[in-house]
């Protein structure tokens, strides 16, 4: 686990509750018995992801453009290569979630999985930061501003859930996930290297840049691991509320 993305989002904690909600007029249901559900799951959801941007107070779901972390801590994946950094960003600020395109859905509900594949043109991650460890031969250092950019994000992830069942009725709550993602570039500023000394830290920005794959190589478990926890948390804020057999009705 130490080489996870770990964090911690404020205002996406969600929290059991007893009360079932009404199911939004924006979600459209699929029959449990329809033998092409994943596409109906897939024609209904790309309806869904623009109208959940902006947030739900009525199944409070918070905004999800920008999406605020209160803290992520970035771990090297220990695999021996030329980068090796270990980051912590402070209120963080993801722009993006609300570009991203729905491509595919395999929907299994006698396993209770679900397979997503999405795209996300442009996904920006800025917030102040601290970091340390070694870049090619050369020690990083420093605390500032930082700002994270990928591009043409093509993301693949797998969730399990199980069924909870509370007074009448029984609600998913999503428990694992599986990311994976290929990105055509990165693109990082960490403003305030080594104590502010403007040469140092505008060489080792371009550094950076110039080994961007490398880079990523050594970021890209914390951050498939992040974008599976945003995906799983969100989820659940809409599926803790809303029973099982509303979204599947057995008709």
């Amino acid at each position: 686990m130490d080489h996870m993305w770990y964090f911690w989002v404020f205002n996406l904690c969600w929290v059991t509750t007893t009360i079932a909600v009404k199911l939004p007029a924006y979600v459209k249901t699929c029959s449990r018995n329809d033998p092409n559900i994943s596409e109906c799951a897939l024609r209904h959801g790309k309806e869904i992801i623009p109208k959940i941007i902006p947030g739900d107070p009525n199944i409070r779901l918070p905004r999800l453009e920008p999406l605020l972390l209160e803290r992520v801590e970035i771990h090297p994946n220990n695999n021996g290569g030329s980068i090796h950094m270990r980051l912590t960003c402070y209120k963080c600020l993801v722009i993006g979630l609300s570009q991203a395109k729905l491509k595919d859905i395999k929907l299994d509900l006698d396993r209770k999985h679900i397979d997503i594949k999405l795209s996300i043109p442009r996904l920006s991650v800025t917030g102040k930061y601290d970091v340390a460890g070694k870049v090619l031969l050369f020690p990083i250092t420093g605390k500032g501003i930082s700002n994270i950019t990928l591009t043409d994000l093509e993301v693949d992830a797998g969730l399990d859930w199980k069924l909870i069942k509370r007074k009448r009725h029984e609600f998913s709550q999503f428990t694992r996930h599986r990311v994976t993602f290929t990105a055509s570039g990165l693109k990082m500023h960490l403003s305030n290297l080594f104590n502010g000394d403007k040469m140092l830290s505008d060489n080792m920005n371009m550094i950076l840049n110039t080994n961007w794959r490398e880079v990523l190589n050594d970021l890209k478990p914390s951050i498939s691991d992040t974008v599976g926890q945003i995906i799983r948390i969100t989820l659940n804020q809409i599926f803790d509320v809303i029973p099982y057999s509303q979204f599947f009705p057995d008709t």
